[in-house]
């Protein structure tokens, strides 16, 4: 290095001695921009020393690395099964709000029932419910749920009753198309166990002009059902020889249930017999 290098090397270092060694005001100014200049190169060197050393300390035995490796699955294993119990619970809740909520605003005397037993030979045509007779439960009570008509029960036992599902064929609703008077009799069909079964709409007017999609709601003639509940939508029409028949596809997800209401006899409307003809 030349000698003129080394003395302006020196003096400059000195200059920077002096102003962080005196006090006057004037030196304080200078050291504080100084110290913001260089504060961001302070940082960053302190953050490159960290990681330096924090990589240098990472373990290199692989065994304690697998260890650890298995450590942190096993708690994030227990954070998702926490996270899904969680969901669980909050999703049960929120059915349970809604089932009260849907109680409350009935207009009908409600038990609410939790569905026990299904039987795979009789998937599409009956379960078992966990009320019965000792409930107030008679035979040929509607079952329902928030979305539309379930069935009727059948037999009835003190603790439970066995639900005849509108999927059945032996569970016959007087029912209307919307946006019509035209009445018919839905009921549903022997279906095999891997397919829900369709609901036929028959008694129809041959001429009448139904939309795909429409809703299907009960009627109340007969005294079994109340008016009103919806029993599914229309996939199809077609005219017959004498009457015309509708593919209803049911509201209820039969597959999916877990909780129904049985509807009290007693604080249902009286109605008149029905004059629809029944289906033989």
């Amino acid at each position: 290095m030349k000698k003129g290098n080394i003395i302006a090397l020196l003096l400059f270092l000195a200059a920077v001695a002096a102003v962080f060694t005196l006090k006057t005001p004037q030196t304080r100014a200078i050291q504080t921009s100084v110290m913001n200049f260089l504060s961001p190169f302070i940082r960053g060197s302190a953050l490159a020393e960290e990681q330096f050393k924090s990589a240098t300390n990472t373990p290199s035995d692989p065994a304690q690395l697998q260890r650890e490796y298995n450590n942190l699955r096993q708690e994030a294993e227990g954070l998702r099964i926490i996270a899904q119990k969680y969901n669980q619970v909050l999703q049960e809740n929120n059915k349970f709000r809604a089932m009260l909520n849907y109680r409350q605003q009935s207009e009908y005397k409600l038990t609410a029932a939790r569905v026990l037993r299904r039987s795979a030979s009789n998937w599409w045509s009956t379960l078992v419910i966990d009320k019965g007779a000792l409930d107030g439960l008679v035979t040929d009570s509607p079952v329902i749920t928030d979305i539309g008509l379930v069935g009727k029960t059948g037999k009835i036992a003190a603790h439970t009753a066995e639900v005849i599902l509108l999927t059945d064929e032996e569970c016959r609703v007087a029912a209307r198309i919307e946006g019509t008077q035209f009445k018919g009799i839905l009921s549903g069909e022997r279906g095999d166990f891997e397919s829900r079964p369709n609901l036929y709409l028959r008694f129809l007017d041959p001429t009448l002009t139904v939309t795909p999609g429409t809703n299907v709601y009960s009627t109340g003639d007969g005294g079994v059902f109340p008016p009103q509940l919806l029993l599914g939508k229309v996939k199809s029409f077609q005219a017959k020889d004498v009457s015309g028949e509708a593919i209803v596809d049911s509201a209820v997800n039969f597959n999916l249930l877990e909780d129904v209401f049985v509807v009290h006899v007693d604080s249902m409307p009286s109605s008149v017999p029905s004059a629809i003809p029944v289906a033989e």
